[in-house]
């Protein structure tokens, strides 16, 4: 694991910032091998979705899934996880983990495309095809232990957040072309847009109240900002698998009822979302809960007002992104810390 002090070496990790920035551009633009091109392009050409044909097309979901099982293994577990760690292996079971989901999920998209015709359907082309996501999956977790922005524990954040941003221009300018043509109503991008404002201004107050002002953007109260990142993504991993019983048994839920279904995911990740805060709450000091205790309730209240907000507001505005209360949350606070950074960066330079 690369351990690199941020406040130290502020252009090492700009850097890696960069280097990741490149990493995802081009494997992004690099197809899978043997993939059929001409086929594939005038199949997803004009919905943009190349993207979901190249190298890149797992994106980070096997290490955010690897590295979302080992949070949860440090909250019910935190003693066999300090000692995994302490032992170093808790990134080697991470890697290997990751691994295996990369395995499994490259199987599953290649063998779609060559039952779509889009992919010669031969054991080389499986082979290649899984070794070559294995390749991109093994780069992003080196990349996501050799970043380390302020008062972040995890690079991986930052390479949620690159892909996020890439899409919004094309996907704002098909929202855009959907109003004009009146498939859309335009008070949706009104309402979502509205929402968003709120919803960012919610993270940034957030992200004040738990990093403070603190020299070279240190965490004042000493409370990690993984409190303000994981709690939604953990608790919609486990509201998935909560209704998936319903779904089984009624599969048309989500189609013939969205409010119903939406109202039950508001109602899991509302129960979800201060279990997990929770959760971090009792790793800190007995000494010091009493002091971050009402901190850790108003991350817990801002959060199930963002994620859930947004849950709702999906049923009811139609827009070609699907609006996410977690990845906003992300991509806000992985802006600041890169303000932080650039700051850091002209102090240094002084």
């Amino acid at each position: 694991m690369t351990s690199i002090s941020v406040q130290r070496f502020p252009r090492y990790t700009v850097i890696m910032i960069a280097l990741a920035f490149v990493v995802i551009a081009i494997s992004m633009r690099i197809p899978i091998p043997n993939l059929d091109l001409v086929a594939a392009s005038a199949q997803f050409a004009q919905t943009g979705g190349l993207e979901r044909l190249s190298l890149f097309a797992l994106g980070t979901v096997s290490l955010f899934s690897a590295l979302a099982l080992a949070e949860i293994v440090k909250l019910v577990f935190p003693q066999l996880a300090n000692r995994a760690g302490n032992a170093g292996w808790g990134r080697l079971l991470v890697g290997i983990i990751m691994l295996l989901f990369t395995v499994l999920q490259g199987y599953g998209v290649l063998t779609a495309l060559m039952a779509m015709g889009l992919m010669e359907d031969t054991a080389a082309s499986l082979v290649v095809g899984i070794a070559s996501f294995a390749g991109v999956s093994a780069l992003l977790l080196w990349l996501a232990d050799a970043i380390r922005l302020p008062s972040l524990d995890s690079g991986i954040w930052l390479l949620l957040t690159i892909p996020m941003v890439a899409a919004l221009p094309r996907e704002f300018v098909l929202s855009l072309e959907l109003i004009r043509t009146g498939a859309i109503p335009a008070w949706s991008l009104l309402l979502a847009a509205g929402g968003t404002v709120i919803a960012v201004a919610m993270v940034v107050a957030v992200n004040r109240l738990l990093a403070g002002a603190g020299p070279q953007g240190a965490t004042v109260r000493g409370i990690p900002l993984t409190v303000l990142l994981w709690p939604p993504f953990l608790a919609s991993i486990a509201t998935g698998y909560l209704i998936a019983l319903p779904i089984i048994a009624m599969p048309d839920l989500p189609a013939s009822a969205p409010w119903l279904f939406a109202a039950m995911v508001a109602v899991s990740n509302s129960v979800l979302i201060p279990l997990f805060v929770y959760g971090y709450f009792r790793q800190q000091p007995a000494a010091r809960r009493e002091e971050i205790g009402p901190i850790m309730t108003v991350v817990a209240v801002a959060q199930v007002l963002i994620c859930v907000g947004f849950s709702l507001l999906n049923t009811v505005v139609f827009l070609p992104i699907v609006l996410s209360g977690g990845m906003l949350i992300v991509c806000v606070t992985v802006f600041l810390a890169l303000w932080r950074l650039v700051a850091m960066t002209r102090s240094q330079a002084t």
